[in-house]
């Protein structure tokens, strides 16, 4: 089978989030500013001066996409984030961060997740350039956090799981951002219902996924888009792995609950159909 992009070098997709995150960062708009602080140290030193110099992100929010791509990656960054915040109170005892790209929230919310076991799935060469870069910026990486490798394509998800010390049945964290639009979708599915097949009551699922009708977000410099689901299907894989819905936020939704001013005006506009969505094991 021929080598992928995303095994050979770090996604673009993971780029691109880690920029878009890096921007906001050092937003002087508060509806657009976020706090992940990391991003911007996993970017050349060049691009973390320039991400300082006034009006430059705009130049750089150009150069990261279509407009409204980065406001979508900002509203989900920020809905997610505080989803982590809270996991210290629901006592989770395993986070999995599936397609973690430069995703930071294991450091970032080391606190909230100190009783858990993290694991981080991704492409070997994307967790390489990641780790390197930690070192390079003396992040630390606290000792409960697990790197695995993994061809999504050839590997079994479950099987690296448990050799990397996964406890099946037991309450766990499981977010999927930005990753399954870029499988194909038997693949996907059963990577999904594998996983799912793992974890034990009360624990949750963080998903991202592109809706049905995906062709808008064809062209947004990401890797291509395999598939899109429809609510209907969502809905019925929920139910099929023995969980339910808790929450789920469009685009729009999104949009107006992080970018709406003191005026009740949406400031900023979301481009694309996807949607995320909060679901218990029962």
């Amino acid at each position: 089978m021929p080598s992928h992009r995303i095994e050979t070098r770090a996604s673009r997709t993971a780029d691109i989030t880690c920029g878009c995150r890096a921007v906001s960062f050092y937003e002087s708009n508060p509806l657009l500013k976020s706090g992940d602080w990391v991003a911007p140290m996993l970017l050349p030193r060049e691009v973390q001066t320039l991400l300082k110099i006034p009006h430059a992100n705009r130049l750089l929010r150009y150069l990261l996409g279509p407009k409204g791509v980065y406001e979508w990656v900002i509203a989900r960054t920020k809905y997610i984030d505080t989803l982590f915040d809270n996991a210290a109170a629901d006592t989770f005892s395993q986070v999995i961060i599936l397609g973690a790209g430069f995703d930071s929230r294991a450091v970032r919310f080391h606190k909230e997740l100190a009783g858990a076991r993290v694991f981080e799935l991704d492409s070997g060469t994307t967790q390489l350039m990641k780790t390197i870069q930690y070192v390079k910026r003396g992040i630390i990486v606290p000792d409960n956090v697990t790197f695995i490798p993994i061809n999504f394509e050839m590997e079994s998800v479950t099987t690296k799981l448990e050799k990397a010390g996964f406890v099946r049945e037991t309450k766990t964290l499981l977010l999927i951002e930005g990753a399954v639009q870029y499988l194909k979708p038997q693949l996907m599915l059963q990577t999904m219902a594998s996983i799912l097949g793992l974890t034990g009551t009360g624990s949750h699922l963080i998903l991202e996924y592109g809706e049905a009708g995906m062709a808008d977000w064809q062209d947004n410099g990401f890797e291509q888009l395999k598939f899109g689901f429809s609510e209907s299907v969502v809905d019925l894989f929920l139910a099929e792995s023995g969980y339910r819905l808790l929450d789920r936020k469009d685009a729009k939704e999104l949009e107006k609950t992080f970018f709406t001013d003191t005026r009740g005006r949406v400031r900023n506009k979301v481009r694309g159909n996807q949607s995320i969505l909060v679901a218990e094991r029962l």
